[in-house]
């Protein structure tokens, strides 16, 4: 059985709607509080955080609608539990809300969880797909913090 492809896709709706439109202010917390950057616009500008939105995100989510292999829908809701544990885990160290803790406790975690969970009870499911879309979950989610971090530090480095 496939994954309905709308509940990831309304979860990243809101999601996003909760980062950037509102409340809104995703791009001060994620460069300031969580990067240590002294500007709120890097090392995740605008045009950044679009490509990462919409290039990684709802391509990932049209292309796990779109895909008959579980790969991509496993991927699509790991990077979704990834996501949501950046989210809990900075707004439990710190205690206070985050832009994007919300959904990520009420959407992207259970959504990304129950889809991981349907797929490893299929026994029609390549347990292979699950395993290649789980890994390319975690290095979309595990990966972005990493790259952004080394932009901060070659920034500051030819500074």
């Amino acid at each position: 059985m496939r994954e309905p492809a709308a509940r990831p896709a309304a979860a990243l709706l809101f999601h996003q709607t909760e980062e950037w439109v509102w409340p809104g202010g995703f791009l001060p917390w994620i460069n300031r509080d969580v990067m240590g950057s002294d500007d709120d616009e890097f090392p995740i500008d605008r045009r950044l955080g679009f490509l990462i939105n919409v290039g990684f995100g709802w391509g990932l989510t049209a292309l796990a609608a779109a895909s008959t292999s579980a790969g991509p829908a496993t991927a699509l809701n790991v990077s979704h539990i990834g996501n949501a544990v950046l989210h809990v885990g900075w707004g439990l160290k710190h205690r206070r809300y985050d832009p994007g803790l919300v959904s990520a406790v009420t959407a992207l975690l259970p959504v990304g969880a129950l889809g991981v969970s349907r797929a490893l009870r299929d026994p029609e499911v390549s347990r292979r797909s699950i395993a290649a879309g789980a890994a390319a979950g975690v290095l979309i989610a595990a990966g972005m913090m990493p790259a952004m971090k080394l932009r901060l530090r070659r920034r500051r480095a030819t500074a």
